[in-house]
């Protein structure tokens, strides 16, 4: 059974603009038009349902996929965002209706020209990139 999914995800990501991270031990699958965030406090369906609500009405929601546009993973504590296609949810506004929902986005993850950015809280309150994903130069450091 491990082998055969195993299989399919690998099939899945030589396909598509996909790429596999971990959440909280979870495999997820995040694809080129979804955002992923780790939502640490989420813990019952009743949470769920209001962050859902709240993240739906985001403009560049796509609403068609999961349901109305948010997928949630209270077992692992995490949603994906559904965004529409050539559009591009703003990663601050995201964490600011978690927030306000009453729940902490500890960490968001998007995909860039098929590359995994990693966002997560600075002293700010503001979600900064925490890996750029790209090639570095002998003279370049961080």
């Amino acid at each position: 059974m491990k082998k055969t999914l195993l299989i399919i995800l690998l099939l899945t990501l030589s396909y598509g603009q996909s790429k596999i991270i971990t959440m909280n031990n979870d495999v997820v699958i995040i694809s080129q038009d979804e955002v992923v965030v780790e939502v640490l406090g989420m813990v019952c369906s009743l949470c769920a349902y209001g962050l859902e609500k709240g993240l739906s009405d985001l403009d560049e929601i796509n609403k068609k996929k999961y349901d109305n546009g948010i997928y949630i993973d209270i077992n692992n504590q995490y949603i994906k965002i559904s965004v529409l296609k050539n559009k591009s949810v703003d990663i601050d506004q995201v964490a600011s209706v978690i927030r306000d929902s009453g729940f902490e986005a500890n960490t968001i993850f998007e995909l860039e020209d098929n590359k995994v950015v990693e966002y997560k809280l600075d002293k700010s309150n503001k979600m900064k990139p925490m890996n750029h994903d790209h090639n570095h130069d002998k003279d370049h450091n961080h």
